[in-house]
């Protein structure tokens, strides 16, 4: 997954979150996504979307990470598969900018997912760490914080912290005020 080059001014930047059974992208699943789609240069959401993805392999997943997500059978019940996630999440991120708050992890588990699908992910070759992005305009001490912390500090709501819309959501709002 190696991304394209174009026009970065123009192109829609998509923010997105993952939940996973664990922080190894070799060992643990995604098991949701969140994703807030803006137009550049207004910033202006065009989209947003969320869905739940069925594990595979609970086995290995780190409990820990069930719990911060949220991870209950029923609730992902109507989960669907990866490759139905990659199928629908490929076009919508279609020549835009991945962005998101810490977007490494997230970044590393699409990669792993475009191998296991075969479906590619067509965005720009740079990606926006909006927690980075915090460290460079306002200092590095910034950058120490959380998603958590830097929502309370600049008024975002963030009531449902770890799913994947709402933190999304958080690193788009900060995106927002930052820049």
């Amino acid at each position: 997954m190696k991304g394209k080059d174009f026009d970065t001014k123009i192109a829609p930047i998509s923010f997105i979150d993952l939940e996973m059974t664990g922080l190894e992208s070799s060992k643990h699943e995604i098991i949701e996504i969140g994703l807030v789609k803006t137009s550049q240069p207004g910033l202006e959401v065009i989209e947003t979307w969320e869905i739940k993805v069925k594990p595979l392999h609970l086995g290995t997943a780190d409990p820990e990470a069930l719990k911060i997500s949220g991870y209950d059978e029923n609730a992902w019940k109507n989960a669907i598969s990866l490759k139905e996630m990659m199928n629908l999440l490929a076009p919508k991120i279609k020549g835009s900018i991945l962005a998101g708050f810490n977007v490494s992890c997230d970044y590393a588990f699409l990669d792993v997912a475009t191998t296991q699908t075969g479906i590619p992910l067509d965005f720009h070759r740079r990606i926006l760490d909006v927690n980075a992005f915090i460290c460079g305009k306002l200092g590095c001490i910034f950058g120490e914080k959380g998603l958590s912390s830097f929502s309370k500090e600049f008024n975002i709501n963030l009531d449902k912290h770890h799913t994947a819309l709402a933190d999304a959501m958080a690193a788009y709002e900060l995106y927002k005020k930052i820049k």
